[in-house]
């Protein structure tokens, strides 16, 4: 047997391709690792030539998995899985359950979060955490419990349920609306969801439905991230269409004002996903069941 063949690949290298192939991108491999994207790029270039194969195939807007490279990334995952559960194991354990919840960021903070002392005062001694992400979530190396996402097409595999189907309203702070209520008098907040963007409503949807021609220029902000935009919003740098639940608390403080009764559904509703073993955990239906609740 070859060198090449009994030699294990260094476990840096092995993590950057972990974390590039669920990326699509060298760069933000690179962010998440706090390395340059140099750096990423050679610790798989040296993974590639130490495992004979080509991993990735660069493009112009990041890398793409080799039919070789998807079948040693579901290894990877199934290795970090195992390593991850024995660390688990190892550890001193601790005698109150602990869930993990992973969430969209913008439904950890505007509606997740100001709930979380109602779970406090109800299961004091349970432990929770709550992580708050973008990315897909591998069940099978994080510690995550539960997840909370938009839609449900990612997680085929695992059980799921509806939470709510959200909609959007034009708001905008009290000390920006003057004498007109027309959102096409003041610079307009956008939203930039990438893929997910089809899914959710803009001011082209909001003129049409009202009839109206949107302006030739839609002014104003765009934002990656919900919860920035409706900072913005708070703080007079434009309307937004704001999601519902993600607002209710600033509409109900007066810091948010609907400027009509005009509302558009989001094409798919938020779900919250789990594999069958959390069920199985101390407190893990209590935490379904609370979910439930809250999104009634």
């Amino acid at each position: 047997m070859s060198l090449r063949q009994t030699k294990l690949p260094r476990l840096n290298a092995i993590a950057a391709f972990s974390i590039a192939a669920e990326a699509g991108s060298l760069a933000k491999a690179a962010t998440q690792l706090a390395l340059t994207p140099a750096a990423v790029s050679q610790q798989i270039r040296q993974l590639e030539e130490q495992l004979g194969t080509v991993l990735f195939l660069r493009t112009q807007t990041g890398v793409r998995l080799t039919e070789e490279g998807k079948a040693y990334l579901r290894y990877v995952r199934e290795a970090f899985g195992l390593l991850q559960r024995a660390q688990q194991n190892l550890q001193p354990q601790s005698t109150r359950p602990q869930l993990t919840l992973y969430s969209l960021p913008a439904l950890a903070t505007k509606w997740l979060t100001p709930a979380i002392g109602a779970w406090q005062r109800q299961h004091p001694d349970c432990d929770l955490t709550l992580h708050a992400t973008h990315a897909r979530v591998d069940f099978s190396s994080t510690p995550a419990d539960f997840a909370l996402c938009f839609g449900d097409h990612h997680y085929p595999q695992l059980e799921r349920m509806p939470l709510f189907h959200d909609e959007v309203l034009a708001v905008c702070s009290p000390s920006l609306l003057g004498e007109s209520t027309d959102p096409a008098d003041y610079p307009l907040i956008h939203l930039d969801w990438g893929n997910d963007g089809r899914f959710l409503p803009g001011w082209q949807e909001w003129f049409q439905m009202k009839g109206e021609t949107a302006p030739l220029a839609l002014k104003g902000l765009t934002f990656n991230l919900t919860s920035l935009a409706i900072d913005a919003a708070l703080q007079g740098c434009g309307m937004l269409l704001g999601q519902r639940r993600l607002i209710q608390r600033e509409l109900a403080e007066g810091r948010l004002v609907a400027i009509d009764e005009q509302v558009l559904p989001l094409s798919k509703p938020y779900f919250v996903v789990w594999p069958k073993r959390t069920l199985n955990k101390p407190a893990g239906r209590e935490m379904l069941a609370w979910l439930q609740a809250l999104a009634q």
